[in-house]
This record gives structure tokens, C-alpha cells and sequence, in this order.
């Protein structure tokens, strides 16, 4: 009987180690984001009139308020990223006339540029923000996993890089909000939280995106470009 109940107690301790050893660990909370996208602000934010950029865009008009969200679609080559280019000065145009009022201007690109691959995530993001009054730490924003935060950025995933560009670029809470392509790479849960911020955002936002979900679901005007034109859609005034 002893050696029955010894033989039970060993092999009881190693079931209980493999089972400690190959145990399927708690998967971490899901990201949930938790930022404000602008600041608040008033008057006219943005005034375009017959804007060209040699072989890549052409707009006849655009003008934009605080407040107002503009989406602008098009197919690939047609000057959606261009024309964010030249509203946050990033880009020049060939001709015409842009006339920004808006105070802060910040612009999320499609690809973040990575200036420092071996810098932490942490670090990266507050050498960003330094000198910003009011900027919220990195995890209360809810878009890179604290897990994360010590990763050097050139390891980091495109999609982890690419939340950590939003989270820099909405760490100014700019009156102007420029986005290209905001929910590539993020999880239809995150996009979706994104959606509801943009709806309560309340200064001027554009947004360019190729994302159907996202386009089905917009509510606000529309510019539609094609190559070399800026084509209005029905019942817009843009």
C-alpha cells in the first residue's frame, strides 16, 4: 500500500510539472484605444485654389473648417497621398495657391520612417513628444502593448510600427489631422474604436483611405480624385 501510495504521489508531481511546463498562458488583454485625435478649435483650417503638382495631382478647390472630416478616395496613382503631402508641407506644389490656418498640423504616413531601428519603442515615442505640453504617456493611449514598449523599433511588426506612428501623431492633439490609409495593419476591433474617435474628433480631420469597411460606413463628404483631376461626388460641395 505504501508503495502504491508513493508511486501515485510521483507520478501526481509529474503530471502537475508538465502541466506547469506546457500550460497554455492567459492571453493579454486586447488593445483598446483610449486617445483624443484633435484638439478643439475654430474658423477656416484649410483654403486650396488650383492646385498642381506636375504629374501627380490636380485640384481645383478645397476648403475645409474646424470640425469638418473630409474622406478622399481614389484609385492608386490618382494624388490621395500627395495631397496630404502638400497640406502638412511635407510636399510642394507646382502651382497654385494653399493657405493653412490651422495651428498644429501633424500627418500619419502609410509607411513610418524608421530613423533609429535600435531605439526602444518607449523612447522613440517620447523623444517625439518632448517639449509637447499635456502629452499622454504611450500606455495610456491603448495602441502598443506596454509588453512592447522596450522593443527597439526595428523589430517591431509593420503594424506595431504603424501604431506607434498614430500614437506620435496624435500625441500634439493637432487641429489638423491628416491620415493616409489609418487602418492598414491594425485589428478590425482597433479600427473600429479609430471609426468612433474620428466621429467625435473635434477638430479638422482628412483622411485618405482605400478601406471599404471604412468608406461604407463614412457619413461626411467625400472628395473623389483621379489622375490629373479633382472630381466632386453627388451631393458634395467638395
Amino acid at each position: 500500500m505504501q508503495q502504491t501510495l508513493s508511486r501515485r504521489k510521483k507520478d501526481a508531481y509529474r503530471r502537475l510539472e508538465v502541466a506547469e511546463r506546457e500550460q497554455v498562458r492567459k492571453p493579454p488583454a486586447p488593445l483598446r484605444f483610449r486617445g483624443e485625435l484633435t484638439s478643439t478649435s475654430s474658423g477656416r483650417l484649410v483654403q486650396v485654389r488650383d492646385l498642381e503638382v506636375a504629374g501627380r495631382l490636380r485640384l481645383q478647390r478645397l476648403d475645409l473648417a474646424a470640425g469638418e472630416h473630409l474622406l478622399v478616395s481614389g484609385a492608386n496613382g490618382s494624388g490621395k497621398s500627395t495631397l496630404l503631402g502638400i497640406l502638412s508641407g511635407r510636399l510642394s506644389p507646382t502651382s497654385g495657391c494653399v493657405d493653412l490656418s490651422a495651428r498644429t498640423v501633424r500627418e500619419l504616413l502609410q509607411d513610418p520612417v524608421v530613423t533609429d531601428p535600435g531605439r526602444s519603442a518607449l523612447a522613440t515615442y517620447d523623444a517625439a513628444v518632448a517639449g509637447l505640453e499635456d502629452a499622454p504617456p504611450l500606455r495610456e493611449l491603448g495602441l502598443l502593448h506596454p509588453r512592447d514598449h522596450r522593443t527597439p523599433v526595428g523589430r517591431l511588426s509593420v503594424g506595431q510600427r504603424r501604431r506607434l506612428a498614430l500614437a506620435t501623431t496624435i500625441a500634439a492633439a493637432p487641429d489638423l489631422l491628416l491620415l493616409d490609409e489609418p487602418t492598414n495593419h491594425l485589428s478590425l476591433a482597433l479600427a473600429g474604436e479609430l471609426e468612433e474617435a474620428l466621429g467625435t474628433a473635434p477638430g479638422g480631420v482628412v483622411l485618405a483611405s482605400h478601406d471599404r469597411w471604412l468608406r461604407r460606413r463614412w457619413t461626411g463628404p467625400e472628395l473623389a480624385l483621379s489622375p490629373w483631376t479633382g472630381e466632386v461626388r453627388s451631393g458634395s460641395r467638395w
